[in-house]
């Protein structure tokens, strides 16, 4: 094998992916064909999960200082035109303030690493040298994979690297345990496995549901001209049309997206025109670069896994991007996988837990496709009366009574722990589910759950730290209620699952997380979701231990019912 796994696409998703890999030791390639990282804005919003994976790998801290000025607050406003009327406003923590912010508001945002605002064009560059970092990984760009053929050992790929100041132009036949496919919507791996989104596409709505323009542009006196505090997104309710102009780093570099009428080509007369409009003024500004898209989507791949090969990221599902979710759900993805397969590497999983991926993750993609579609609506369908544009008592009352619509949809749209936090996996096949019924998947609240499958409930020590940060990079044991834990069940379950970071809390801690997690052991998987509680380690913790491996025996049935057709594995 010329490698452990190879990732196609080295987006956000492939990088984090990469990264994760590389420091567990696997051997890792990573191609992509563009040149380099992106330059042009995409993905502006790094949700509290994705912030406790950059976490994990050691890149939070950088991350956080990127973007908009430390004491810059990422509000969210809308406004008739950004010179013109400003309707409502939601204010948000700036980023010097946000984990003080977090800690304060804990009983709604109970994690270390709450919401980032930050561009992909600077997140992209830190996630690849968090990659370049590791010995075993490698990553090339001008570089087309071109062909795809697994077998029951592995995945044989043709790449087309193109000609560059570093090497000549070659193609080379690479081969790999498994592949990963982080390329994107029209994902070559997707359809090389003759696999299909499923649900609702190209929705209409009167904004977010249609073909889209994002233009990247330079304004540096658009703050000063529109006489208001300065913002993260700019909503625009103009007559005409509406936009939403996204700060890229707070010293006047903006992304907007416009949607196109159903005749309009998206030229350079029509992007200038647009700008305008959105800024109701007379403002200088330089286009950058402009890229089309299409809004509307909740779609999702019709299986994530074929044999060895797996799909993450817009691959395996696309959004409209209401709620910042697609980007976000691809980073959850990729942590799920990773420590899935450092185990299917090592030997030390069962042949089912390639498919667990699927199990666990499509209907993640599948739930946060249809909150990005709800809060699309919410968007998307509002219409302003005629007199929000007038001046006068009629205009102040129109625009007052939209504002207050405005303001409630900011909450539901931007103030969603649910969403970030709540992500569960009780049908997994890696578990033995709870009896009982977890708390409601609601997007707007959290409710802490150290139910098997849940994200485990994080927590503030009382020296200050993270609980996070005392888990291992593999599988943790909380011995929640303070007591060191039998030696001989430890051993047992490192017999299984290898490395394991035993956490025994200090008193000062234990009653606090024995009330957190309910019961005096937790086992919590590298991803931190709970693979299993109880009060004693006996045999259903070492059982547990074995199933979340996909080494129970019953296992082994679903992974001979999902493996890969022969004629996907001939392709």
């Amino acid at each position: 094998m010329d490698c452990d796994v190879l990732i196609v696409g080295a987006g956000p998703v492939g990088l984090f992916l990469a990264a994760s890999l590389g420091q567990q030791g696997l051997r890792v390639e990573v191609f992509d064909t563009k040149p380099g990282t992106s330059q042009h804005p995409a993905a502006n919003a790094n949700s509290a999960r994705t912030m406790e994976h950059f976490r994990r790998i050691g890149v939070s801290a950088h991350i956080r200082q990127l973007g908009l000025p430390p004491e810059q607050s990422p509000d969210v406003a809308y406004f008739t035109a950004i010179s013109g009327h400003e309707l409502a406003r939601l204010s948000q923590p700036a980023s010097r303030d946000a984990v003080a912010y977090a800690k304060a508001h804990s009983f709604t945002w109970p994690t270390p690493e709450p919401p980032h605002r930050c561009s992909q064009l600077y997140i992209e560059p830190v996630l690849l040298d968090a990659a370049r970092r590791q010995s075993t990984c490698n990553v090339h760009f001008d570089a087309t994979v071109t062909d795809l053929a697994q077998d029951a050992e592995g995945v044989t790929a043709v790449v087309t690297l193109a000609h560059t100041a570093d090497r000549p132009a070659q193609v080379r036949r690479v081969r790999a345990r498994y592949v990963v496919g982080c390329d994107g919507p029209r994902s070559f791996v997707r359809r090389s496995l003759g696999l299909r989104y499923g649900g609702v596409a190209s929705e209409k709505r009167s904004f977010m549901g249609g073909q889209m323009e994002a233009v990247y542009f330079y304004a540096p006196t658009l703050v000063e001209a529109s006489g208001k505090a300065p913002a993260w997104q700019y909503w625009t309710f103009g007559p005409t049309q509406r936009a939403l102009i996204v700060a890229v780093d707070g010293r006047g570099h903006f992304i907007m997206n416009v949607q196109l009428h159903d005749d309009e080509t998206p030229s350079a007369d029509v992007v200038r025109s647009r700008i305008a409009q959105a800024l109701g003024a007379d403002i200088a500004f330089e286009v950058k670069s402009s890229s089309a898209w299409t809004a509307g989507h909740a779609l999702v791949a019709e299986r994530l896994v074929v044999g060895r090969v797996f799909l993450c990221g817009d691959a395996a599902h696309l959004f409209t991007p209401t709620g910042g979710l697609g980007y976000n759900t691809g980073i959850d993805d990729a942590a799920n996988l990773a420590w899935k397969l450092v185990a299917l590497v090592r030997g030390s999983g069962g042949e089912a837990l390639a498919q667990s991926y699927d199990a666990e993750r499509r209907p993640a993609g599948e739930r946060n496709t249809a909150f990005a579609r709800n809060f699309a609506d919410s968007i998307g369908y509002v219409a302003l009366p005629r007199e929000a544009y007038e001046q006068g008592p009629a205009g102040d009352a129109a625009r007052r009574a939209v504002g207050e619509y405005l303001a409630f949809h900011a909450r539901h749209e931007f103030v969603i722990p649910g969403v970030h936090l709540g992500t569960r996996y009780e049908t997994s096949p890696l578990l033995t589910a709870e009896p009982g019924s977890p708390p409601a998947d609601n997007a707007n609240l959290y409710v802490p759950c150290a139910r098997a499958g849940h994200r485990a409930p994080h927590a503030w020590l009382a020296d200050g730290s993270s609980l996070y940060d005392a888990m291992g990079q593999q599988f943790t044991l909380l011995c929640a209620d303070g007591q060191t834990p039998d030696a001989s069940a430890v051993e047992a379950a490192r017999d299984v699952l290898g490395e394991i970071a035993v956490v025994v809390p200090t008193s000062a801690d234990a009653a606090m997380l024995k009330r957190l997690y309910e019961r005096n052991y937790v086992l919590i998987r590298p991803d931190l979701h709970v693979a299993w509680r109880g009060d004693a380690l006996d045999d259903a913790f070492v059982n547990a231990a074995r199933r979340s491996l996909a080494l129970d025996p019953r296992d082994a049935v679903g992974a001979t019912a999902q493996a890969a057709p022969d004629s996907i594995l001939q392709s």
